[in-house]
């Protein structure tokens, strides 16, 4: 039987571009931010090309075992979700902003483990 529900679920592998930090906005809870980085190679017109692309990473602070565990340059792992976001800008602009909305995160040597409801 099909189901009319879809799936949002990301894998990345990539490395830590920016020290995380703590953020928080309007009442929402407080996340750890950290923008990450993962490269692959394409095939163009017979040459491999590098691809790089960047995504920002939030993780709830209730599923943050050790913040100092995260550091710039490290290689990690994450599972979660993709959510856009919209706002309006200074200049009264409407933005949207997509983020990945972690719920699992490894390191090379250790693991936070985070399950979202």
């Amino acid at each position: 039987m099909l189901s009319n529900s879809g799936i949002n679920k990301v894998f990345l592998v990539g490395y830590i571009g920016k020290e995380p930090r703590w953020h928080s906005a309007n009442n929402e809870p407080k996340m750890l931010c950290f923008p990450m980085v993962t490269t692959e190679f394409i095939k163009k017109n017979g040459t491999s090309v590098e691809h790089v692309e960047w995504h920002q990473i939030k993780i709830p602070e209730n599923f943050v075992e050790d913040e100092t565990l995260l550091k710039k340059g490290q290689l990690v792992y994450v599972q979660g979700k993709i959510q856009t976001r919209q706002f309006t800008d200074e200049q009264q602009v409407k933005r949207y902003k997509t983020e990945i909305l972690a719920q699992q995160v490894q390191l090379l040597n250790s693991t936070i483990e985070s399950t979202l409801l």
